[in-house]
C-alpha cells in the first residue's frame, strides 16, 4: 500500500497533516510513562543543562503540537514519521515508522471513537491484506472491576496504573495472591521501631521525607490499608476478566454477566461499543480485554486492528482514547482520540 494512498484517505476523512518536532524535553516524557520508560530514551544534555530526547513516539509529540496551539477547538490531525527507542528484548530496531491520526477536543465521544475505527478500517481495506481482526475494549470497563474488588486503595491503584507493565503488574498480582513477601518477625519489629521514632522529632528530613511522611507511609501499610487473605479472590477475578474474549455482539451480555456472577453492580448497556454487530465484510470484531498492554495512557475505548503475516498475527493498526495525556503534560485535560499504522508491515 502506497503512502500517497493513506494520505488521501486521511485527507478526505477530515485530518489535517502536520510536521512534527523530532525532539522533547525529557521530563516531558517521563511526566507521561514514569521513570520506567527512561531506558529507552535517547537523550542528551544541552549547554543549559536541559535534557532533551528523541521523540519516543509520535502521537507525543502531536499532543505537544497541540498544547504549543493553545486552542480548546476540535481539531483533526495526521502526521508521518520516525519515533527512536532503543531496543528492548524482542531486539526490535530502534526506529519506529509512525503513521497516526487523532481528534483533539473531543467531546463527542461515542462519534470520534466511532470516526477512528473507521477511518482504520478504510485503511485495511486499501491494504493488500484480505482479512482483519479487530479488537475492541475499554479500560473504563478494567478500572471499574478494580474499583468493585476489596483490594487496599493504595493497591487498587497500583494495578490500575501499571497495567500496561506486564510483568510489573504479574508481579503486583502475585503478590496480592498471597503473602509470602512479607516476613511476620520484621514487621513486629518494624512496628516496635516505629513506636520508637513516632517520640522523635517528626520534622526530621531523610532521604527528601519527613518522618512524619515515613510514619504516615507505614501507617497507611500496616494498619489502615492492609492486604489480607481474601485478595485471593479479587486477584482470581481480575485474571477471569483478563480472558475474556468474545464476538462484539456478545460482549454486553457476557460482561454483564460476568459482574452479576460476582455480585457487582454494574450493566454494559448493548449500544455501549462502538461497534455492536459482526457484519463487517472480511473483518471479525471482538471484545478482547487483554490488548494493547503496552500503551500507559489510554483511559477508555482502544482498539487494534490484527492481520495475518507467514500465518502470525501482526498489529496493522492500534489507537484508543487518551482523555488525560494533554493534562498530564502541563495543560487542562482536553479529550482525544487516536490511533497510528504500523507502516513497517505494510
Amino acid at each position: 500500500m502506497k503512502s500517497k494512498n493513506i494520505s488521501n484517505i486521511l485527507k478526505s476523512s477530515g485530518f489535517k497533516n502536520i510536521e512534527l518536532d523530532s525532539i522533547i524535553e525529557s521530563n516531558q516524557v517521563l511526566k507521561r510513562s514514569g521513570g520506567n520508560f527512561r531506558q529507552y530514551l535517547f537523550s542528551f544534555y544541552d549547554q543549559h543543562y536541559r535534557e532533551w530526547t528523541l521523540i519516543p513516539d509520535l502521537s507525543l509529540a502531536s499532543v505537544k503540537k497541540y498544547i504549543e496551539s493553545k486552542t480548546n477547538k476540535k481539531t483533526k490531525w495526521s502526521y508521518s514519521g520516525e519515533a527512536y527507542r532503543k531496543q528492548d528484548k524482542s531486539n526490535k530496531s530502534p526506529i519506529v515508522k509512525q503513521t497516526g491520526f487523532e481528534i483533539f477536543g473531543s467531546y463527542n465521544k461515542a462519534k470520534d471513537d466511532n470516526e477512528i475505527i473507521q477511518t482504520s478500517l478504510k485503511i485495511f481495506k486499501k491494504s493488500n491484506f484480505k482479512k482483519c481482526e479487530l479488537n475492541l475494549s475499554n479500560m473504563e470497563i478494567f478500572h471499574v472491576l478494580v474499583d468493585k474488588l476489596s483490594l487496599p486503595l493504595r493497591w487498587r491503584e497500583k494495578i490500575k496504573r501499571h497495567f500496561s507493565r506486564k510483568e510489573y503488574f504479574e508481579e503486583l498480582l502475585k503478590k496480592l495472591s498471597d503473602d509470602k513477601d512479607i516476613n511476620p518477625k520484621i514487621v513486629e519489629t518494624d512496628k516496635r521501631l516505629a513506636e520508637k521514632l513516632r517520640k522523635s522529632n517528626l520534622e526530621k528530613i531523610y532521604s527528601g521525607r519527613s518522618l512524619k511522611d515515613i510514619l504516615d507511609r507505614f501507617d497507611l501499610k500496616n494498619y489502615k490499608d492492609v492486604r489480607d487473605q481474601s485478595n485471593k479472590r479479587d486477584i482470581k477475578i481480575i485474571r477471569e476478566y483478563l480472558k475474556i474474549s468474545c464476538p462484539i455482539e456478545k460482549a454486553p451480555e457476557v460482561l454483564s454477566n460476568f459482574f452479576y456472577k460476582y455480585n457487582m453492580n454494574v450493566f454494559i448497556s448493548p449500544n455501549y461499543f462502538p461497534i455492536q454487530k459482526n457484519n463487517i465484510k472480511n473483518v471479525k470484531v471482538l471484545f478482547t480485554s487483554n490488548i494493547n498492554r503496552t500503551v500507559e495512557y489510554y483511559t477508555g475505548m482502544n482498539f487494534n486492528l490484527m492481520v495475518d503475516i507467514n500465518k502470525k498475527k501482526n498489529t496493522l493498526l492500534s489507537g484508543g482514547r487518551f482523555d488525560k495525556l494533554i493534562g498530564n503534560l502541563g495543560s487542562k485535560n482536553i479529550p482525544a482520540v487516536g490511533a497510528a499504522l504500523n507502516s513497517d508491515i505494510l
